[in-house]
């Protein structure tokens, strides 16, 4: 998550442009290991073993680290080595935007020093909880009527982008009170203790790009195993969504069959949250409208 808030606070201060960001962020995609990596590099897990954690994350909101020591498979010794290498690659950026000469080393320290200091951590919070804490204020949410609702939600969505998509994208805008159009797009309804609908999709590019790092296949046109893909996405995260608010709150949520629509146009009024991403392989878009 701190490789999008540092990006997007680059891009927001015109210390590099869209383009630049996204060349460093293709580059970071190709020399940051995951967790699951790492644990194999370092002779921690095995192969069928990172597998079995990865299939687990499609049942549970929970971190990579914290099922792979119920399993037994790592000690929270391990994990908390396994994650200090992580926290050294979150300078990678940094490095790649050098690397190309879109910044120069005093632009680093100075974006770096300004965004530590316009984010500090809050006493007692944990670097997680504040790196979610400005992920909600970037996104404008503080400001909702909903603001439990779609923070929960919201942070959830971004954990399962980086889970089963990569970390590679950006956050490219946010709007509300307007419609917003997709080329092709998935939608699902929730109903319960809660009511709400979720849509999923973007440009033919992006679409595709949903599906095929999903898959982990090379997809070319958008069909309907293509669209079922971003479809079975979608279903993942509003299942793990559900999950959470029976295990937190005691409350029930049904899922509605996804339905794909070409040329999908949605209406987001000032209480609901559209999230614009890019990717290297294209735009997403990501519409959540709390009946």
């Amino acid at each position: 998550m701190y490789t999008q808030l540092f990006g997007h606070y680059l891009l927001n201060n015109g210390v590099i442009d869209a383009d630049e960001l996204h060349a460093a962020l293709t580059a970071m995609s190709r020399i940051k290991a995951k967790l699951g990596a790492a644990a194999i590099d370092a002779g921690y897990m095995t192969a069928e073993q990172v597998e079995e954690v990865h299939e687990a994350q499609h049942t549970v909101d929970k971190r990579f680290g914290d099922i792979a020591v119920e399993k037994g498979f790592l000690t929270e010794e391990q994990v908390r080595s396994l994650l200090s290498r992580q926290k050294n690659a979150n300078l990678v950026l940094g490095q790649a935007l050098i690397d190309f000469g879109f910044i120069t080393n005093k632009q680093f320290e100075d974006s770096l020093f300004d965004y530590k200091k316009k984010f500090s951590l809050i006493a007692g919070d944990t670097e997680e909880e504040r790196l979610e804490n400005e992920m909600i204020e970037v996104l404008g949410i503080n400001s909702m009527p909903d603001k439990d609702f779609y923070s929960e939600y919201a942070l959830l969505f971004i954990r399962n982008l980086i889970r089963f998509l990569g970390d590679d994208f950006s956050l490219s805008g946010v709007v509300r009170n307007t419609t917003i159009s997709m080329n092709y797009g998935c939608s699902q309804d929730v109903t319960g203790a809660v009511n709400f609908r979720v849509s999923l999709g973007g440009t033919e590019r992006g679409f595709l790009g949903i599906a095929a790092r999903y898959a982990g296949e090379d997809l070319n046109e958008v069909d309907g195993y293509t669209k079922a893909c971003v479809g079975e996405l979608l279903n993942l995260q509003n299942g793990l969504f559900a999950v959470n608010e029976s295990n937190i709150r005691g409350v029930e949520l049904v899922l509605s069959p996804q339905v794909s629509e070409d040329n999908l146009m949605m209406n987001i009024p000032e209480s609901g949250l559209a999230v614009t991403l890019s990717f290297p392989f294209g735009d997403i878009k990501i519409a959540v409208v709390k009946q």
